[in-house]
């Protein structure tokens, strides 16, 4: 059976506009001021600037900490991982019937730019967790894109029986692209491109594969 590695944030999961919220959420319910947007564009720097490598919470903490004065420890970090989880999802119905029409056809595979249990806190909070065959993010292999990672997430297959779907040229479909696996950019951001195939919409899928 063929195999499509999923990126999740921006080509599968969607965030709501509740996430622009969890700043006051968090300073009301924990008494900790976290200026949200200025700390996930932080954290969504940490796999280019980190390739290869596995992610723990104290490196993130460190991370986070070298870029924003937030003196964020441990517990900001656990309770911001939680509230993340749980920010509702827009189009969980239209990917959940993807989901389902491919994966009667296709082992599903997620590589994913976040801690491992907090997305499958997500995906199984949405009823999208059923559909995958593993779940791996940057604790549990080298941050992508990474071919390290890619080779573990294929374990000796031909790279031709997998498809790479993504929403980041660079940070998703270039590697995968150069050692020989089909790619497919979904292009929500109308990016200006002709070297790969494309999608606008996540159901394309099934009558592209």
């Amino acid at each position: 059976m063929r195999k499509i590695i999923f990126d999740l944030d921006g080509t599968l999961l969607f965030l709501s506009d509740k996430w622009l919220e969890m700043g006051d959420d968090l300073a009301s319910k924990y008494q900790t001021d976290i200026p949200v947007k200025e700390l996930f564009y932080v954290i969504s720097q940490v796999e280019k600037d980190n390739p290869d490598k596995y992610i723990t919470k104290e490196f993130l903490i460190d991370y986070i900490n070298s870029k924003l004065p937030l003196g964020l420890g441990q517990r900001e970090l656990e309770m911001l991982l939680e509230e993340y989880a749980k920010i509702p999802l827009l189009d969980v119905d239209a990917v959940k019937n993807t989901l389902s029409y491919l994966s009667d056809k296709y082992d599903l595979v997620a590589y994913t730019n976040w801690f491992t249990d907090n997305q499958i806190l997500r995906l199984k909070l949405n009823g999208l967790d059923g559909y995958f065959k593993k779940v791996f993010g940057w604790d549990v292999l080298p941050t992508k894109p990474s071919k390290k990672g890619l080779d573990e997430i294929m374990g000796g297959d031909d790279v031709k029986d997998y498809v790479f779907v993504g929403d980041s040229i660079e940070m998703d479909l270039e590697l995968p692209d150069s050692i020989g696996m089909e790619t497919i950019l979904l292009n929500r951001k109308n990016i200006i491109q002709d070297k790969y195939r494309e999608i606008r919409n996540i159901s394309e899928l099934e009558g592209l594969l």
